[in-house]
């Protein structure tokens, strides 16, 4: 399903029914994430997947579930804060991890989430006075620091320690004992650290992985439509990026069926005026795209295409040449040995079959 907006979730959980309604296998997370012209990073969908799990836990009242999984989108935040893209589910992740501490009386947890939550600008899920609560310390006493050396993978890139730019790499740092939180970013290139410094492990090296998602040229594609339906070759250039047949594009209230049986045919609007349905009816857009799909494999004729006619226009003598009339011999099943089959055409794209016996 191409997903052309505007964002609705739930229009989206609406054609997702109607796709297994239909018996088609869903996409991935990351084709789904590219079909929608957004970017696909890899640490793009993780994180999805990680803030959605956490919402579900939260709103379940599964503290520790909650915790675990902000803890995994944590430092993919981070990452993506340091190459500069859009981190807005932060706020939220440190609101989850300091209203999940304070109802367990985790008053330790619940310090260090204030705190974080202070730096990436508050939210809206925590009031002032729950923040009060737990005041921002600027040190432990009677805690000695530790030094570190750190570099990353990819020489000068941006370094930043607990959601604050510090600089870029190498970087000698001086960091209080506890948990951090290290990340490094250059270009689609992104990694990050996390734990507890020790006085035994003084270097440290930010490994960073290329995010840049394979999908990335299809969601570049589908983003230059703007949100509208291109014309067949745009979007047979998709469907063969994708090595699929047909798909579901939706924009706004409208869902459009469009496909091919093959490469060697354009993509199109299948199924005429009912190849474009509204949401509502999107069951019935879901059933004719499958029902093509089932045609083509089973090597039907294909409704969308017209079928053979007679050229009326011949001479005699072409139409005795090119008749296009078939003779079969059924042989031993019949005593007489011979039987004609002659197809007759009785109206446009419609033919007869007749059986004359002997």
């Amino acid at each position: 399903m191409i997903d052309l907006g505007p964002a609705d979730p739930v229009v989206v959980r609406s054609l997702q029914a109607a796709l297994v309604k239909a018996e088609l296998q869903p996409l991935d997370d990351a084709t789904e994430a590219a079909l929608t012209g957004n970017a696909t990073e890899s640490d793009a969908i993780a994180l999805a997947t990680a803030m959605g799990l956490a919402q579900k836990n939260f709103g379940a009242l599964d503290c520790p579930g909650t915790i675990t999984a902000v803890k995994a989108a944590l430092p993919l935040l981070a990452a993506r804060q340091a190459a500069g893209l859009s981190v807005t589910e932060l706020p939220r992740a440190w609101a989850y991890i300091l209203l999940c501490a304070d109802r367990t009386g985790d008053s330790d947890v619940a310090m260090r989430a204030a705190q974080r939550l202070r730096i990436v600008g508050g939210s809206p899920d925590v009031a002032p006075a729950l923040l009060e609560k737990y005041p921002e310390v600027d040190a432990l006493p009677n805690v000695d620091p530790i030094e570190v050396e750190v570099a990353t993978e990819v020489p000068d890139a941006v370094v930043w320690l607990d959601f604050v730019q510090v600089g870029k790499a190498p970087l000698h740092l001086t960091l209080s004992p506890g948990e951090h939180i290290i990340a490094a970013a250059s270009g689609k290139r992104r990694g990050f650290l996390v734990g507890r410094p020790i006085k035994k492990q003084p270097k440290l090296v930010v490994e960073m992985a290329d995010q840049e998602g394979p999908l990335a040229v299809v969601a570049a594609m589908i983003a230059s439509w703007h949100g509208k339906v291109p014309a067949g070759p745009a979007v047979g250039e998709v469907l063969e990026k994708l090595g699929v047949r047909a798909a579901l594009i939706r924009h706004g209230d409208v869902v459009e069926v469009w496909g091919h049986a093959g490469h060697a045919e354009p993509a199109r609007l299948l199924g005429g005026e009912d190849g474009a349905r509204t949401i509502a009816d999107a069951d019935r857009a879901a059933a004719l795209l499958a029902d093509r799909v089932d045609s083509w494999n089973a090597h039907a004729p294909d409704p969308d295409q017209p079928l053979m006619t007679e050229d009326r226009t011949q001479t005699k003598h072409d139409k005795a040449t090119t008749a296009w009339w078939v003779y079969a011999a059924i042989g031993a099943a019949l005593v007489a040995g011979a039987a004609v089959v002659y197809a007759h055409e009785s109206r446009a794209n419609t033919q007869e079959i007749m059986l004359h016996y002997p």
